[in-house]
């Protein structure tokens, strides 16, 4: 019985938890992130204001907790690809499991990735790449001539947001199998990993 009364609030606080973030995510594709409030959020979502701080201290803290949830499901997504190898060479795992989280929310994500978006939101999805490519690096000996492997993470991470944005602005003119695998080839080329089917040896 006492098991059952655990599981009926686990459930409560995991829709209310869902309401509160789709409330977040229509709001802030309706009036870009700055101008919505905690108040919008609750009216949105209709909830009362202390329940929303039973959950989250602000805004702020629901769009951080919201992204340390994306960026879960995405280790997770790459994690189960590596154990069953399933899933294609040269299409990064957890790369194509991001790519269909921001499809499913595109108009979101062409917001907050954008000048009504906010920058928090922008470099905590920009360090989770550089955290990916930072493993990669670990295991590949680069050329110690050539730029910094630092370097090498940062300007590659940063540009795989600029291809993403490319992609909504330019209403998503590939499926994302092949924007995930382009910019898999783009990010390998750019940290000195050899890219499928090519010959390491000159």
């Amino acid at each position: 019985m006492m098991q059952n009364v655990h599981e009926v609030e686990d459930l409560r606080v995991r829709r209310t938890r869902k309401l509160l973030q789709e409330a977040f995510i229509e709001l802030t594709v309706e009036k870009g992130f700055a101008a919505i409030t905690v108040r919008d959020i609750t009216e949105r979502a209709m909830v009362n204001r202390s329940t929303f701080y039973r959950h989250f201290l602000d805004k702020y803290d629901l769009m951080e907790q919201y992204t340390n949830e994306v960026t879960a499901g995405v280790w997770e997504a790459e994690l189960a690809a590596e154990k069953t190898r399933q899933g294609e060479e040269d299409i990064p795992a957890g790369l194509l499991s991001l790519l269909r989280h921001v499809q499913a929310f595109a108009d979101f994500y062409r917001v907050m990735l954008g000048q009504r978006g906010d920058p928090v939101f922008t470099e905590r999805i920009r360090l989770n790449a550089a955290s990916r490519f930072r493993a990669l690096l670990s295991n590949v000996k680069t050329d110690p001539n050539g730029p910094p492997d630092e370097m090498r993470i940062s300007y590659v991470s940063c540009a795989g947001i600029g291809a993403i944005m490319w992609w909504l602005e330019n209403d998503q003119p590939c499926n994302i199998e092949q924007l995930a695998r382009w910019i898999g080839q783009l990010s390998k080329a750019a940290v000195g990993l050899p890219l499928p089917g090519k010959s390491t040896h000159n």
